[in-house]
């Protein structure tokens, strides 16, 4: 039997009891019955990731574990009506391993910039196994005792964001008779742990593919920001958002971009991607973004 039973679910277990009381939780499988019973609907994006819950939901269901089968299917059930539940957030979670959960909280915030882009529509299948992989490997390894399996979710995370970042963006169209022009590059953008401005393994992935698209795109400039979040000083700050851009512009050039195609700026703890009042730790402000200027 898994080791569900040791009732370490945080706020995901509180959420799980609190459905428990509801009118439409007649019992402990009934999201995932619906799901088995009911072919996925909607767009694309929402029929994948209903297929990719019910598959892991029914994974964990084989596994005894009642709390994460309902709480996986219900997610898929939502998707079927229109609803798109949000990756978990590895903040509500306890985490034995502390650099399993920093790692958690970067990728989840690759996961989000990826799931605000055009992924959905533009790679539906790919990005809803993302986001299932990314809640797998989030599950498996607040258990924290089955090594495989945290290894297998993260594994498959990693290799479907790979594929997801390192697709061509489609071309813009062009009004006839005019030929079509190319379109322009996407921005890129990575994360810190706290209070650093040294690049995780995420970042240099993300840099690597960034630094690609540069090439391909013949004599790009381009501008590295970077930010922070509220925590500190407003002087602290902008030191440390510099310094995260020049850790950016560094990995460029050592991939092959020339220094002269590549401005700074940082910008401190202004600009934040995601508001917050001050001294708050938030994950997805501690970044830096690799913006293209033209040719």
């Amino acid at each position: 039997m898994k080791a569900a039973l040791k009732l370490k679910y945080a706020v995901p277990f509180t959420a799980l009891l609190a459905l428990a009381g509801c009118a439409d939780f007649p019992n402990t499988t009934v999201y995932l019955d619906r799901l088995n019973a009911n072919p996925p609907s909607g767009t694309d994006f929402n029929s994948a990731l209903a297929n990719e819950y019910k598959a892991f939901a029914n994974e964990e269901k084989e596994e005894y574990d009642w709390f994460a089968q309902q709480f996986y299917a219900r997610k898929g059930w939502h998707a079927t009506q229109g609803q798109i539940d949000p990756p978990e957030d590895p903040a509500n979670w306890s985490f034995d391993d502390r650099q399993a959960a920093s790692d958690l909280v970067n990728a989840r915030a690759r996961l989000m910039t990826v799931l605000s882009s055009n992924a959905p529509t533009r790679a539906p299948q790919l990005t809803a196994t993302a986001q299932v992989k990314f809640e797998c490997w989030l599950h498996e390894q607040h258990e924290g005792w089955q090594q495989d399996e945290i290894n297998e979710c993260k594994k498959d995370f990693n290799t479907a964001m790979d594929q997801l970042l390192g697709m061509p963006k489609p071309a813009a169209a062009a009004p006839a008779p005019a030929p079509a022009p190319a379109a322009a590059p996407a921005n890129y953008m990575v994360f810190f742990d706290f209070d650093k401005s040294m690049l995780t393994p995420e970042a240099h992935k993300i840099i690597a593919t960034a630094a690609q698209t540069i090439k391909a795109g013949g004599d790009i400039h381009i501008k590295v920001t970077g930010y922070t979040d509220t925590v500190g000083t407003v002087p602290y700050n902008l030191k440390l958002s510099v310094r995260r851009a020049k850790s950016v512009d560094s990995e460029l050039i050592k991939d092959g971009i020339p220094a002269a195609n590549i401005s700074m700026d940082g910008k401190g703890k202004s600009d934040l991607l995601v508001p917050t009042d001050d001294g708050v730790r938030e994950p997805k402000n501690r970044r830096a973004v690799i913006e293209f200027t033209g040719q």
